[in-house]
């Protein structure tokens, strides 16, 4: 996904609208509306309108890794020699199941990249599979935490300072 797609301009209702729908992404529209006080139907007009404009990209389940059989967490940075973004190479590491979620990044390394395994050796096999596409650096998580959602901006009248 690129990050050169334009910002498209959002009101506060919408924003409420967003902030609701990261929360519970199976409220109702009707609930929706009980919850940011707009009728059921023009709620589903906005959010109609944020997908189409591709705000609202999908809706998901958020699974935990760990319950299902990914107690291992891991991030590694890959170098190539080739070119940074290579759509082959991409494709190759997204194609690895283990595979969470990658980043083109600037700085030593091409990728980041987040992994989970059901083990240390389950591990051991994906990081080969990406060894052959480039240099790694591995970092095993030992706890980690997560926040879902993207924050979503506010009206400057609206803003509160967090300090």
């Amino acid at each position: 996904m690129s990050n050169a797609r334009s910002s498209v301009s959002l009101d506060e209702t919408d924003r409420k609208i967003l902030e609701e729908l990261q929360r519970d992404g199976r409220v109702s529209f009707r609930e929706l509306g009980r919850r940011i006080g707009l009728s059921g139907s023009a709620v589903i007009e906005r959010v109609r309108r944020m997908e189409a404009e591709e705000v609202i990209v999908g809706y998901a389940a958020l699974v935990d890794e760990r319950k299902v059989g990914f107690p291992v967490k891991a991030l590694t940075y890959m170098f190539t020699n080739f070119n940074n973004p290579d759509p082959h190479i991409s494709d190759k590491i997204v194609a690895i199941p283990e595979v969470l979620r990658q980043w083109s990044i600037t700085g030593d390394s091409d990728y980041c990249i987040e992994v989970v395994a059901r083990s240390v050796e389950n591990l051991e096999h994906v990081l080969a599979q990406l060894a052959r596409l480039g240099k790694l650096s591995t970092s095993v998580a030992l706890s980690w935490k997560e926040k879902r959602g993207c924050p979503i901006e506010r009206s400057a009248a609206n803003e509160e300072k967090v300090y």
